[in-house]
């Protein structure tokens, strides 16, 4: 161990951990619990013992035992404490294991036991970081999101005496996020810092934008703000003094931060004189805020900081805001000047879009500087973040909204830096992706995403699918139905059943033939579904040999040029071919495709499809599987037809753009025989699922605004905490924490989480969730109730251990989760599958068990999804 130690320290780590494991753990799987130790009690119940023996399917002779760890290192400052844990098991026959279940077999959990000690003669609060960490206690309190992928955005809050508080660590080993090379270890840092309380802002995170040639390239900045205090805050208003710039709150009203949240604060910012300047400095920031226990104004203030200038031609940071309402960025290369001397000015050039892959800043020089070799292409370079270094959910519905955000921002780009140069055509997309940002690229374009004119596609060292870069088979043993309920929930994630949505796209795909952390065999396979699928297709594969998974210059390839060159001159675009299909997982992911939008399925567990034969200029003949509803769009750059035959049935289709809001319902007769008839009353929005409701659980992503956190009882403020904490850390997200009864009937927010516990409902706004008509629904001292219309009712009792996490509508599309626990530990099984880390699969209601803490997915009560009336389907499962 390397020992940094400074004088007169107050915080310290044990140097020794005791350590328990490995235990057998699937991909993803520890969301759902998974622990067999909970089986015993829990690792908190157990002493360390050097005789004593545990089963596990890992170990020799099927049994594991304690060991001593001693960290790898260690730095001890006066207020700071850092340590790093390096834990491997090389009595395990890891080869053989990989040799046969592959990759899923590195993954593996054990438990970690040390100590925090403070030194300090009173007590202290302490922010504690947990880097690589999923789930943690500290003096037998338990913390579940941690900080898995090592952001360092939402520390916790400990208010701690004096003496040893004790830590035990859960360690996952993930091959995603830890590689799957070499020896599989376990890599953690804990760093403890003692704090004042009151209102933190963390100016080191400030994020702005840059300055193009004098000109702010846009208005928008944020800061994450923390409370150390035991008091909610709230920030009344920001200013700035002595520099040259305006610094205000975006937020009108007061925001408010609980004690122990972080926040995101939206700033906006002004130039103070007319007229650009080469660079833009703030001299002072001043953020003022009062506390609820005082009337006294407090304030935080950050004495200087000066924004980069580059030039216009440069790539530079962008800021914009994320449909959620938090400030984002993306960076933007405009066409050089070559480019923009030779284009006419009224030409619209389209955007290069590419997407970075996992663990990796849109902002650094990697990705800034992946085009370097190609500085006189044709078309607007712009690099998005996902809102994360991770593209938050892999690209999906938090990372693909913060995408669409960031090419409006373009637009008003163009405004601000008075532009001169050619225009961007905003539906125009050449999309690029390296590793998970080229699985991100499936994502766009197999679920028809992208509303464009001409959709050019380029994948590069890319994942075929989430669920198959690290099998699944590692999971605890369950019945088939939680299986299939499980891999529904990810439909939307598995491009290779989607893969018939790209007929017509042009492809490229390259790949390093010695790739060892995306194996090439993804490509290949991806490249031979679109062969055999994909009749219209214009697709080529190129493996280059000898090379890895990433080298300078992977994205300015001579073959990357060539087609680069050849999609943004005109010569290959996206053609819709005569004959096409659409495969829809999930209606609430898919936009459009040749001018149809699915808006419903029949029934949410199977996937959807079209089959379109274009047999004339104007007439259209679709044949369908699973398909509830749809309707047209002119949105299309195909000429919309005037007559269309769906499984037999002839329409007429209107050709004005006032007679386009109609939509084509499946139905049935008394023979129970299949027609479709054409509807144009939208009536059907009041009581129907549709739109942004549509999905699993990760639909609740979905927001317009920030996420309200609605807490019933005191007692599951921890809960609610713990979930804001998560929802920033992992997606970047903003959320107000407020009891129910404190909200103004006029606040403003996006989609809701309901946390509660027991029974006491007694505020007419639940009544909701004891409606004995809703499909989920307690009944007062009996329990939790399932209502399906097509299958029996199902009650479970009231017991320790009981939960439940569904979706529940609200208006305009918007959606509510409910988190209720029948007692704390219910609770928190229950929230531990909010929707954080992509890959766990959950469908839109689950109820949990006390046997969840050791079986996981295993221990459910109950699981599945919900029709286009909210009613449970026949499908899912219930014990």
């Amino acid at each position: 161990m390397v020992l940094t130690h400074g004088q007169d320290a107050l915080l310290s780590f044990s140097n020794a951990f005791q350590l328990l494991g490995p235990f057998q753990i699937g991909t993803r799987e520890a969301s759902w619990g998974a622990d067999p130790l909970e089986s015993l009690g829990g690792f908190r119940s157990l002493e360390s013992d050097p005789q004593a023996a545990y089963p596990s399917s890992l170990g020799p002779n099927g049994l594991v035992g304690w060991s001593i760890q001693h960290l790898e290192w260690h730095t001890v400052e006066s207020y700071r404490a850092e340590a790093g844990l390096v834990v491997a098991f090389p009595d395990i026959d890891w080869a053989f294991l990989q040799s046969v279940y592959g990759w899923a077999a590195l993954q593996y959990q054990a438990w970690a036991r040390g100590h925090l000690i403070v030194t300090a003669e009173k007590s202290q609060t302490i922010l504690l970081y947990t880097d690589n960490v999923l789930e943690f206690r500290v003096n037998n309190t338990h913390y579940f999101g941690g900080d898995f992928y090592a952001f360092r955005r939402s520390a916790l809050v400990l208010h701690l005496e004096p003496g040893k508080h004790k830590l035990d660590v859960r360690l996952i080993r993930d091959v995603r996020a830890m590689g799957a090379v070499g020896e599989p270890k376990v890599s953690i840092i804990l760093e403890a810092i003692i704090c004042e309380g009151g209102l933190a802002v963390e100016w080191r995170r400030l994020l702005v934008p840059e300055v193009i040639d004098g000109c702010l390239a846009s208005p928008f900045a944020s800061v994450p703000v923390r409370n150390d205090g035991s008091h909610s805050i709230e920030i009344l208003h920001v200013t700035a003094t002595g520099g040259d710039l305006a610094v205000e709150m975006l937020s009108d009203v007061p925001l408010r931060v609980a004690p122990g949240q972080t926040r995101p604060l939206g700033l906006r910012l002004a130039v103070n004189e007319r007229g650009p300047r080469k660079s833009y400095i703030v001299r002072k920031i001043k953020v003022t805020y009062v506390e609820d226990c005082s009337s006294d104004h407090h304030a935080c203030v950050l004495s200087a900081k000066g924004l980069v200038n580059r030039n216009i031609h440069e790539p530079h940071k962008l800021t914009f805001l994320h449909p959620s309402g938090v400030v984002s960025y993306a960076i933007l290369r405009p066409p050089s000047s070559k480019v923009a001397s030779e284009v006419d000015p009224d030409e619209s050039l389209p955007i290069l879009m590419n997407l970075h892959g996992a663990g990796l800043e849109a902002d650094s020089d990697q990705v800034r500087e992946m085009l370097d070799a190609l500085p006189d292409l044709r078309a607007w370079v712009l690099y998005p973040t996902g809102v994360t270094p991770w593209s938050a959910d892999d690209w999906h519905t938090w990372g693909f909204a913060d995408v669409e955000a960031a090419v409006e921002a373009v637009m008003e780009w163009i405004k601000a830096a008075r532009w001169e140069g050619p225009s961007v055509a905003s539906k125009k997309w050449l999309v690029s992706g390296h590793s998970n940002g080229g699985q991100g690229t499936w994502l766009f374009f197999n679920s028809g995403s992208v509303v464009v004119e001409k959709v050019r596609d380029l994948k590069l060292y890319s994942l075929y699918g989430i669920t198959a870069y690290v099998p699944y088979q590692m999971w605890r043993e369950t019945d088939p139905k939680i299986v299939f309920m499980l891999r529904n929930s990810l439909q939307s994630f598995r491009h290779e059943l989607l893969i018939a949505n790209v007929d017509g796209i042009p492809i490229l795909q390259q790949h390093g033939g010695l790739d060892d952390n995306v194996p090439a065999f993804h490509s290949r396979r991806m490249n031979q579904l679109v062969q055999e699928t994909c009749e219209s297709s214009n697709h080529k594969y190129v493996e280059l040999d000898g090379k890895g998974h990433w080298f300078d210059g992977v994205m300015s390839t001579a073959p990357l040029r060539r087609f680069y060159e050849s999609v943004l001159a005109g010569s290959d675009v996206a053609r819709l071919p005569q004959k096409f299909s659409i495969t829809v997982a999930d209606p609430g992911d898919m936009t459009i495709r040749g001018g149809l939008v699915v808006d419903q399925l029949v029934v949410p567990d199977q996937l959807g499809k079209i089959d379109v034969q274009i047999s004339e200029p104007n007439e259209w003949t679709l044949s369908t599987s699973n398909i509830e509803c749809f309707h047209f769009t002119h949105m299309t750059p195909k000429p919309m037809p005037s007559w269309l035959v769906i499984d037999g049935t002839q329409h007429q289709l209107p050709q004005t753009q006032d007679e386009n809001r109609f939509w084509f319902v499946r139905d049935e007769n008394n023979d129970h025989k299949r027609f479709w008839r054409k509807s144009c009353s939208p009536s059907w929005k009041s009581t129907d699922r549709h739109g942004a409701q549509l999905g699993a659980l990760h639909s609740f992503l979905r927001t317009r605004g920030p996420f309200l956190i609605e807490e019933r009882s005191p007692a599951v403020s921890a809960v609610s905490l713990q979930i804001s904490r998560n929802l920033f850390q992992y997606l970047g997200a903003d959320s107000e924490i407020l009891d129910y009864w404190s909200i103004p009937t006029n606040f403003s927010r996006g989609n809701i989480v309901n946390v509660a516990m027991g029974e006491d409902f007694s505020d007419s706004s639940w009544q909701a969730f004891v409606d004995a008509n809703n499909s989920v629904h307690l009944v007062r001292d009996l329990g939790l109730r399932l209502r399906s219309v097509t299958g029996p009712t199902r009650t479970f009792e009231l017991e320790p251990g009981l939960g439940v996490i569904f979706l529940r509508p609200l208006p305009n599309e918007g959606l509510e989760l409910i988190v209720w626990g029948h007692d704390d530990k219910g609770l928190r099984q229950a929230a531990r599958l909010i929707p954080m880390l992509t890959g766990v699969g959950q469908p839109e209601f689950i109820v949990v068990s006390s046997q969840c803490a050791w079986r996981g997915a295993a221990g459910v009560l109950a699981m599945g999804s919900f029709d286009k009336r909210w009613d449970i389907t026949p499908a899912s499962f219930k014990r």
